[in-house]
């Protein structure tokens, strides 16, 4: 009996929640005016009041969610919050609505149309938070809204970033915490990004490309951000180093030109903070004016492949790695496919120094003597040759000199004895003492 007691008041408890809350599979009214729905939408019948203003979706599991299906049935909707699950597509409104607040919350959005907001006339608050927006319409306009929020998506900082300044701070709630998703910048703020981007495009040469591959701490402990600038110039059919480059440019690519002339690196400060410097294939012939510079210290890319050099000052080169910060691990040399002369004065001086700094030279194998016709060492590694193959010793000279002499000395000797024993035969077949006999005192 008491069992049964118990049945009835569960089963009574249970008739009077769903009278007073409105319930259908999985969506049900537990406050007045504001439906919630998990998982899956139902087909709304009579058992759901009109008059519903707040619309609550959790977690659906759906492919389209059509707006004015929901405006039909609840025509005085003011607030549809949708939080999780997957939708792929959403469609927005063509009827008229009330609709005041938009929240899209971890629901995989990926694109938002450049007349999305003009379907959504009331429209005050809109979170799209936590989906997958990659950047928003150049002409995405937010001067309607009351509050915007935005953190959490997958914005692209390697694309065209002017949409980011149209986003107002006083509207846009979390845009101190929007930011970068992925390579090249992760995690980095947004706005900052942009406006470095936007100052780049100002600043790089017209005949170059500018880019922003990295940002960096000003300094340990700061919030400060400093971008790393890349300027490629290759192929430009430039003769001379450039000089309009953008503040704190970093790295700098001049391959494929007609650059002579390295003194701009000591002479203009502008090129004080730049680390990189890829030279490749132009016409270098001498880096000595850079002997002593402060670049030429502080450097960490410097590529002189495919130039002209014959020879370098290799006490000036080392001594320079020697107080380079960037050393051992930062620190890239590219010497390869150069006419490098190849003797006894330069070669083992700067056959020393490729062994010593051998793990910062990309392309050691490929430092090779320049080709002389008849010479056992052309187009042979310099890193491979051996002192013997450039250098002879003094001893090796004294020797060939010495039979050289000998040789001569032999032969005189022989001429000498091979006249006395001509005279002596001469003397004897005629009597007649030689001629030089004759007009000796």
């Amino acid at each position: 009996m008491r069992t049964i007691f118990w049945i009835l008041v569960l089963e009574l408890i249970c008739t009077q929640r769903v009278k007073g809350h409105p319930r259908r599979d999985n969506c049900v009214v537990e406050k007045p005016h504001h439906l919630t729905c998990h998982k899956r939408l139902s087909t709304f019948g009579d058992e759901f009041p009109p008059d519903i203003r707040v619309l609550e979706l959790r977690n659906i599991e759906q492919a389209d969610l059509d707006l004015d299906l929901l405006l039909e049935r609840f025509p005085d909707i003011e607030n549809v919050s949708i939080f999780g699950g997957n939708i792929s597509q959403i469609r927005p409104p063509i009827l008229k609505n009330k609709i005041r607040v938009l929240q899209m919350v971890h629901v995989g959005v990926e694109s938002i149309g450049n007349k999305f907001l003009g379907n959504f006339p009331n429209l005050q608050t809109l979170n799209l938070q936590g989906n997958y927006l990659q950047r928003l319409p150049n002409n995405f306009s937010v001067t309607k809204l009351d509050s915007l929020y935005l953190s959490g998506n997958r914005w692209n900082c390697s694309m065209n970033l002017d949409w980011v300044f149209n986003l107002n701070q006083s509207v846009v709630k979390d845009l101190r915490n929007i930011t970068c998703f992925g390579e090249p910048h992760p995690n980095k703020p947004l706005v900052t990004i942009a406006r470095f981007m936007k100052d780049l495009k100002k600043q790089c040469p017209n005949h170059c490309i500018c880019s922003l591959p990295k940002v960096v701490l000003k300094t340990m402990g700061s919030d400060h951000l400093e971008p790393i600038i890349e300027v490629n110039c290759s192929y430009r059919g430039l003769t001379e180093l450039p000089l309009d480059l953008p503040p704190k440019t970093k790295i700098i690519r001049l391959e494929g030109n007609e650059i002579e002339d390295l003194k701009l690196l000591k002479q203009d400060p502008i090129y004080r903070k730049a680390l990189d410097l890829y030279l490749d294939n132009n016409k270098v012939k001498s880096i000595e004016e850079l002997e002593g510079s402060y670049w030429l210290r502080h450097f960490r890319v410097f590529s002189l492949s495919g130039n002209r050099l014959t020879e370098i000052p290799t006490y000036a080169l080392d001594n320079a790695l020697e107080q380079n910060p960037h050393m051992p691990s930062a620190v890239r040399i590219s010497l390869g496919g150069n006419p490098w002369r190849c003797d006894c004065v330069f070669t083992p001086v700067f056959q020393e120094m490729l062994q010593k700094f051998a793990p910062q030279i990309d392309d050691i194998s490929e430092v090779k003597c320049s080709y002389v016709e008849g010479d056992e060492n052309s187009l042979l590694p310099i890193i491979e040759l051996s002192r013997s193959s450039v250098c002879r010793s003094p001893a090796e000279y004294s020797v060939q000199a010495l039979d050289l002499l000998n040789g001569v000395l032999a032969s005189l000797i022989l001429l000498i004895l091979g006249k006395l024993a001509y005279d002596y035969y001469y003397f004897k077949k005629t009597g007649r003492l030689p001629w030089i006999v004759t007009k000796m005192p």
